[in-house]
């Protein structure tokens, strides 16, 4: 019996190494350095496990031994010690040593994570001996191997408490083509379209907490994004803000629309995808990625300003004219899917531009641009109105004339300072007209500048 289990482990192992060979055959062969330090680490870790289940068998812990075997024989199949083991041999009379057996799962829980440390040394020895493949392949058995959960930074790095940070160059290697699915990491194939919430991603950043079961690259890119958006938030307001505000970002329609009933506010609205309630800010993922980000960055602005605005006036509710606070948004994040390359957290207004400006100047065409008064005392907006918002905020902010953007921060600083939820529009817009000059001047050079632009080339003026 013991003979023909020999001759059957003998050609499994032959067909396994043959079976290792083949893409090695069509990719290059593995590096002799990296093979002799792959088989040191293979050898001595199979033995370490043969030890245990030969352990785990004298304690008639069937389970533990059969999960050592296993593990030993793809380490080293032709192992002497893996040869001669039956794992399905009877075990003989006695009661399992309950005892025995915790001492011997913790055993081996500490060695898989040693392999595991030492398989994330190899990868880390091949990255800087540029064995690209080699790297990727020892990175991702450390990580299949360690105790987990994996958990991801806003530069996407991933980490385990088994093993630390991996560098950033790797972890992004990693994660192509791979996703950290319940705190492993899976291809992506592997991944089910539909998650449990409690399932899902989190991620968080030094100023952000992202929860979300979209994905966890759209946890990532979002993470990235919010960390850029909110140098603009403090360029742009003067506003400090210590809290952390958490963004939640849902698969479904539905879900979202269940989430904000639950906190007690308005079922929102068909074109609603996204609201900010202070430090809190729920999206609904169903739509593209950029569009997702472009309106949590958005929404999160108002967030910012709010919280901003309470720890400078000590009132709580207190808010600044509606076509500030949607201009700055829109500013921030581009205008619903006319967004920038999020994923690289890199956020450039002006990349994003054009489309609005554009419609705009098409509505100036059309004479449906909003006298100025009129404007500036609207609460609520329809698309116009954003579109509107977005451009005279570009103007005023965009830094085309220094002068008025010196006079326009003079302005936001006074009205934030004496900002409260009593009659806000009407005193706000007092400070800002107060500041600004003659309002009637100041819309002639709007529509002067909106309709010279020439957003083909460069804008004049600019």
């Amino acid at each position: 019996m013991m003979n023909r289990r020999r001759i059957e482990l003998g050609l499994r192992h032959a067909a396994l190494l043959l079976l290792l060979a083949v893409p090695r055959l069509a990719s290059g062969e593995v590096p002799e350095e990296v093979r002799v330090r792959r088989r040191a680490i293979e050898v001595r870790y199979a033995a370490l496990l043969m030890e245990a289940a030969e352990e785990a068998r004298k304690a008639r812990a069937s389970d533990l031994a059969r999960e050592a075997f296993t593990r030993a024989e793809t380490l080293d199949p032709g192992n002497e010690a893996v040869l001669a083991f039956d794992p399905d041999a009877p075990v003989g009379p006695g009661r399992p040593d309950a005892r025995r057996a915790d001492a011997l799962a913790r055993r081996l829980a500490e060695i898989r994570t040693a392999e595991a440390k030492e398989r994330l040394a190899l990868a880390l020895w091949c990255d800087g001996e540029a064995y690209a493949d080699e790297s990727l392949e020892e990175a991702r058995a450390a990580l299949d191997l360690a105790p987990g959960p994996l958990a991801f930074d806003e530069e996407g790095v991933l980490s385990d408490p088994a093993l630390g940070t991996l560098p950033k160059s790797l972890s992004i290697s990693l994660l192509d083509g791979f996703e950290v699915f319940g705190g492993r990491l899976v291809p992506l194939s592997a991944v089910p379209e539909q998650i449990p919430w409690k399932q899902g991603w989190t991620l968080e950043t030094e100023h952000f907490l992202v929860k979300t079961n979209v994905s966890g690259a759209i946890c990532r890119t979002m993470g990235r994004a919010l960390e850029a958006a909110r140098t603009l938030y403090e360029e742009q307001t003067g506003l400090a803000v210590s809290a952390r505000i958490t963004v939640y970002v849902l698969a479904k329609r539905s879900a979202y629309e269940e989430y904000l009933v639950k906190l007690k506010q308005p079922r929102p609205a068909s074109d609603n995808i996204g609201k900010c309630i202070g430090d809190f800010c729920a999206v609904d993922g169903s739509r593209s990625e950029e569009e997702v980000v472009s309106v949590a960055i958005h929404e999160v602005a108002h967030g910012w300003v709010n919280l901003g605005l309470v720890a400078l006036t000590g009132t709580r509710g207190a808010s600044m004219p509606v076509w500030y606070s949607e201009g700055l948004a829109t500013f921030c994040a581009g205008f619903g899917g006319d967004s920038h390359s999020f994923h690289l957290g890199a956020l450039d207004p002006a990349r994003a531009r054009r489309p609005p400006l554009e419609r705009l100047k098409a509505l100036q065409r059309l004479r449906q641009v909003r006298p100025l008064a009129e404007f500036l005392a609207t609460v609520d907006g329809d698309t116009t109105f954003y579109l509107q918002a977005y451009g005279f905020y570009w103007f005023l902010a965009g830094g085309h004339d220094e002068a008025l953007s010196a006079a326009f921060r003079r302005a936001v600083a006074r009205m934030m300072k004496g900002a409260s939820d009593d009659d806000y529009i009407r005193k706000g817009n007092a400070v800002f007209a107060a500041e600004m000059g003659d309002l009637a001047a100041l819309e002639a050079r709007f529509l002067d500048w909106l309709s010279g632009l020439d957003l083909a080339g460069e804008a004049a003026g600019d």
